[in-house]
């Protein structure tokens, strides 16, 4: 289960070696490797080694199709990047926000494939139509236009973030105190509603549901035990002033 292995990125009828250079390079950074070029222009091997740098190990392993269906066996899911609507609708996502459901395929060993168009007119609509999905990339929109190998980049990076992202730490990992548990939250919540009523401060008939607001602003606090009693014992104090008045 690997970028690597199993995410295709496919070129076609690329007109530029360099920038299939790019795209490799661009590639390689991001733990990309499988390459498929359908029916490029005459190709320059020396630009595409100079413009794939330290990624020119990938030239030898790029795959050559004379037609899409052949690159698309073995594919499970085939996105399509467009930049423009069709006159046949299709599903559509921008780029962040289908990454992470490809990830979540490629990590159930679903086979991806990327298409990417030509570098004057993009994708045909036939091409189009054998993907699942059409993916966007969000840009300027007074100007939209991405370099083949640029989009590469892009789309690359974004997997590779999603694929790599580690669990987030719990903001409580190093936390000084242990955070409060339920019941202790709902005891500081029962005693805050009390002392506010006898303070005539909060009607629980109130229409604006003060009560429910207030909850939902302890809930939302995240308090740690300490904190907890800490307020516990102001508003018992509280609670000591009010009964000596009365």
């Amino acid at each position: 289960m690997s970028l690597s292995n199993q995410v295709k990125i496919i070129l076609i009828e690329t007109t530029s070696s360099g920038n299939i250079g790019s795209a490799l390079r661009a590639m390689k950074n991001m733990g990309f490797s499988n390459l498929c070029l359908i029916n490029p222009k005459k190709i320059n091997f020396e630009e595409v080694k100079a413009l794939s740098a330290n990624a020119a190990d990938l030239i030898d392993k790029i795959k050559f199709f004379n037609s899409l269906d052949e690159a698309l066996e073995g594919s499970e899911i085939v996105v399509a990047t467009s930049s423009r609507q069709r006159k046949v609708p299709w599903p559509t996502e921008s780029l962040n926000d289908l990454s992470p459901t490809l990830i979540s395929e490629i990590k159930k060993n679903k086979k991806i494939s990327i298409l990417f168009g030509r570098e004057d007119r993009g994708l045909t609509n036939e091409e189009l139509q054998k993907s699942n999905i059409h993916m966007t990339i969000e840009t300027n929109k007074k100007y939209p236009v991405l370099n083949l190998a640029m989009s590469v980049q892009i789309v690359c990076y974004k997997l590779f973030l999603d694929y790599h992202k580690s669990k987030k730490v719990s903001k409580n990992k190093y936390w000084d105190v242990p955070i409060a548990k339920h019941e202790h939250v709902t005891n500081l919540i029962d005693h805050f509603l009390s002392i506010s009523e006898d303070l005539e401060v909060f009607n629980k008939g109130n229409p604006r549901q003060i009560e429910s607001r207030i909850k939902r602003l302890f809930r939302r606090l995240g308090l740690d035990e300490m904190e907890v009693n800490f307020l516990r014992g102001f508003l018992g104090g509280v609670e000591k002033k009010i009964h000596k008045k009365k």
